[in-house]
C-alpha cells in the first residue's frame, strides 16, 4: 500500500512539475518568433506581414533595410538573443531583449505587440540607446542650464 501511494506522489508532483513548465502561452511564443524575424534584419516582407498599419507607414522598407545595415557594418550578425522580461497588459504585450551582436553584446530590444481584430501585431519596436544621458547636474543634484 505504501508504494502505490508514494508512486501516486510521484506522479502528482512530476505532473505539476511539468505543467509549471509548460509553453508560457501560443501568444507570446508568436510574438516571441515575430520579434526575433524582426531584429534579425532579413526580410521585410515578412515583417511588414506582422507589422501593425502605423509602425509599417513609419518604418518603410527601405529604412529598415538601411537600419539593419548599419547595424551589421557597426555590430555585426546576430549571434544570440535572451528574452529577459515580459510585460503583459490589457491590451498590449512588452517585450525585453538582450541581443548578443558579432561585435557587441547585450543590446537590449524592445518590442511592443497589440491584437487588433484578434491579430497580434507589432506595435512598436526599438533599441534603446543606453548612452542617452539626462539633463547634466552640478554637484548638488541641480539642473545645469
Amino acid at each position: 500500500m505504501k508504494k502505490k501511494f508514494v508512486m501516486f506522489l510521484m506522479t502528482v508532483m512530476l505532473s505539476f512539475s511539468a505543467v509549471c513548465f509548460a509553453s508560457y502561452g501560443t501568444d507570446l511564443d508568436a510574438e516571441t518568433k515575430m520579434a526575433e524575424q524582426f531584429f534579425a534584419g532579413n526580410d521585410y516582407k515578412k515583417v511588414s506581414a506582422f507589422m501593425g498599419q502605423d509602425f509599417a507607414k513609419a518604418l518603410t522598407a527601405e529604412k529598415y533595410k538601411e537600419f539593419f545595415a548599419n547595424v551589421e557594418k557597426d555590430a555585426g550578425k546576430v549571434v544570440g538573443s535572451k528574452l529577459r522580461v515580459i510585460e503583459k497588459y490589457d491590451d498590449a504585450d512588452v517585450l525585453h531583449y538582450f541581443i548578443d551582436f558579432e561585435k557587441v553584446k547585450n543590446v537590449k530590444f524592445i518590442a511592443v505587440f497589440k491584437k487588433v481584430d484578434s491579430k497580434i501585431v507589432l506595435f512598436e519596436a526599438a533599441f534603446p540607446n543606453p548612452n542617452t544621458e539626462g539633463p547634466a547636474q552640478d554637484n548638488k543634484g541641480a539642473e545645469k542650464k
